[in-house]
């Protein structure tokens, strides 16, 4: 596995399938939703990745791989 995990997903989620999803914007230093994030696995992990408002990548644990 790469230094940045493996892309599970790489869905806009344009469909409205998935549930939003809080995030937190470390660099603006505010919370916010989103429905449109992809599914990340690292370290055994699964994160929920989006762009915050800042332009950052803003990371959500979701559970277990």
């Amino acid at each position: 596995m790469g230094i940045m995990g493996i892309l599970k997903s790489n869905s806009n989620n344009d469909a409205g399938n998935s549930p939003e999803l809080n995030f937190y914007d470390v660099k603006g230093r505010q919370k916010f939703n989103s429905t449109k994030y992809s599914i990340v696995v690292k370290s055994g992990r699964r994160f929920a990745v989006s762009k915050a408002p800042s332009g950052i990548d803003a990371y959500r644990i979701i559970g277990k791989a």
